[in-house]
This record gives C-alpha cells, sequence and structure tokens, in this order.
C-alpha cells in the first residue's frame, strides 16, 4: 500500500502518463501515415482538454475538499497542476508543429497567421509560451505576485484555443463539451469566492 501511494505520488510517473499520447505524434513527424485533417484535430483537442482541466482544478478543489479522501486527491491535483499545464502546452507544441511540417511554406503561414482562424491557434501558443518557461519553481518564487498575473493570462489563451477550434472545425458540438464545463467551474468558483467574502463580513457587522 505505501509503495503504490509513493508511486501515485510520483512525479516521474505523472510526467510518463502526460508524455504516453505524445508518442504517436512524435511519430507521425517522421513517419507520416494517419489522415492530416484527422491528426491535427486529434492533437489540438488533447491540448484544449488538458488545459481545460488544468483550469478547473481549484473550483474542483473547493468541492473535494469536504471529504477526507477529496481533500487528498486536491493536495495532489493542486500539486501537480504545474505539469498538467505544461503537458496541455505541450500538445499544442506539438500541434503546431504538425502543422509547419504539413504547410512547409514561411510565406504561407506568415500569410495564415494573420488570418482569425489560424491567427488565434498562434496567440493560444504565444501566450501559454512564457507562462511555461516560468512554470518551475525557481520562477515563480524569483516573480513573486507577477507569475499570478502571468498565470491568469492563460484564460486568454484558452479563449484564443476555444476561438481557433471553433472558427475552424464545423462541429462545435466538440468544442462546446469542453467551454461548458470551463464555464460552469470557474461560476462555481466565483460563488465560492462571494460566499467566503460575505461570511467575514458577517461577524464584523455583529460587533459593530
Amino acid at each position: 500500500m505505501v509503495h503504490l501511494k509513493s508511486l501515485i505520488q510520483s512525479r516521474y510517473v505523472i510526467w510518463f502518463l502526460l508524455a504516453l499520447p505524445a508518442w504517436k505524434y512524435v511519430h507521425e513527424l517522421f513517419y507520416p501515415s494517419r489522415h492530416y485533417p484527422e491528426l491535427m484535430q486529434l492533437s489540438g483537442e488533447l491540448s484544449v482538454q488538458i488545459l481545460v482541466f488544468t483550469l478547473c482544478i481549484t473550483p474542483l478543489t473547493l468541492i473535494l475538499r469536504y471529504s477526507d479522501w477529496g481533500k487528498y486527491i486536491s493536495l495532489w491535483l493542486l500539486k501537480n497542476r504545474r505539469y498538467f499545464g505544461v503537458a496541455g502546452f505541450t500538445y499544442a507544441v506539438i500541434h503546431t508543429v504538425l502543422y509547419v511540417r504539413q504547410t512547409f511554406d514561411l510565406e504561407l503561414i506568415w500569410l495564415e497567421a494573420l488570418d482569425w482562424p489560424l491567427g488565434t491557434g498562434w496567440i493560444c501558443v504565444l501566450i501559454l509560451l512564457p507562462i511555461a518557461l516560468t512554470s518551475n519553481r525557481k520562477s515563480v518564487q524569483k516573480m513573486g505576485s507577477s507569475w499570478k498575473w502571468l498565470q491568469r493570462m492563460s484564460y486568454f489563451a484558452i479563449i484564443a484555443g476555444f476561438a481557433h477550434w471553433l472558427l475552424l472545425d464545423f462541429f462545435i458540438d466538440n468544442a462546446m463539451m469542453w467551454i461548458v464545463p470551463l464555464v460552469i467551474a470557474k461560476l462555481v468558483h466565483l460563488g465560492f469566492r462571494l460566499y467566503s467574502r460575505f461570511k467575514q463580513r458577517i461577524p464584523k457587522a455583529q460587533t459593530s
């Protein structure tokens, strides 16, 4: 049981599991065999899904913390949240590299980046880049409160990512399946914050 617990808590196991889907995309870079649109759709969706899950971790922990097992899961999620964020960015980079490899024309890539459907994808990756580069412990400690501001930029990245998805995908149901949970999660987070502020004001009102 102790070995199982240490295995679950090992960051190397988490890295391995998060990297597991990447092998098929890396393989495609050198030995392309799948239909390009399908490959782009799968890699792009995986990136957005991991990023959405990362942004939902805080609201999720607010719900889970009311039970003993939920507290354990909450601590695990908060401890490893940055690994999920980096994984989402990594798959976004893989998605981008696959596109560049397929296009293989710098002028065309530049022209397509100026249009909204593909330009929003580039915006998403460029916003996520400094967040991913500074997600290590030393950078977080050095930047202090500035890193919190930088982290909030991830919401603009996910908005750009969803815009990229919706503008290129004729079937918006796929994107809505992940937009709705994110919106609900943020509403739950907002509700908990408002409730905690209201609860703090009640004792002050009673003492006055």
